[in-house]
């Protein structure tokens, strides 16, 4: 009779677990302020409507009277009330918004993002370094690219994307927006922002 020895399960480092935390609370953030089809209108029943943005807006900004517009339909959850509007002007969003997201009383007030430990980048990308349906909420590889000729010691980072910027014309460098550990955010800053890295979407991380 042959003996079998278990082998010890493989554990991943601390610091790639509590990042992994970090980020998937990040997702659970983006994934309330961005699921705007969650939160709906029950069409058909007494118009009394509510609230919902206009366009693309970052956590903190400060909301005007030109964000916001009407949608009819009876209210559902938490929504705010057209009547509402003057009390929502001049306030603050806590996170960032997509345009057509229905406001919450929960989505205005002191800004709560980037989480704490994380930090927003913004990452200079030309075509052919980053995909091209790329979205906010996506999960991506933030790799930097050396100069020809120079070697970087600078690995790999991943974060979740919270914003895409495009340009005009396709030629042109995009800006996407990264949120991303603070360490990390700083290790890949310079390049970033020199347009020297490239991002790949990666699956979201389970829990």
């Amino acid at each position: 009779m042959v003996a079998t020895v278990a082998r010890p399960k493989a554990t991943a480092p601390k610091r790639r677990r509590s990042v992994g935390r970090m980020l998937l609370g990040a997702l659970i953030v983006l994934g309330c302020a961005f699921a705007s089809a969650a939160v709906t209108l029950r069409v058909g029943a007494a118009e009394h409507g509510a609230l919902a943005v206009q366009t693309d807006l970052q956590a903190g900004h400060v909301l005007t009277a030109a964000d916001l517009r009407v949608v009819k339909g009876s209210m559902d959850a938490d929504l705010v009330p057209p009547g509402k509007a003057k009390s929502i002007v001049g306030r603050h969003t806590k996170v960032p918004l997509l345009a057509g997201t229905l406001l919450t009383s929960n989505a205005v007030g002191a800004p709560a993002f980037p989480p704490p430990g994380l930090a927003v980048i913004g990452v200079a990308v030309k075509p052919g370094q980053y995909p091209p349906d790329l979205a906010p909420g996506d999960r991506v590889s933030v790799t930097p690219i050396p100069e020809v000729g120079a070697v970087t010691k600078t690995k790999p980072v991943v974060g979740v994307v919270t914003k895409v910027d495009r340009p005009e014309q396709p030629q042109n460098p995009a800006v996407v927006t990264v949120l991303l550990p603070q360490p990390d955010a700083q290790a890949v800053s310079t390049p970033a922002a020199q347009g020297l890295v490239s991002l790949m979407q990666i699956s979201p991380e389970t829990p």
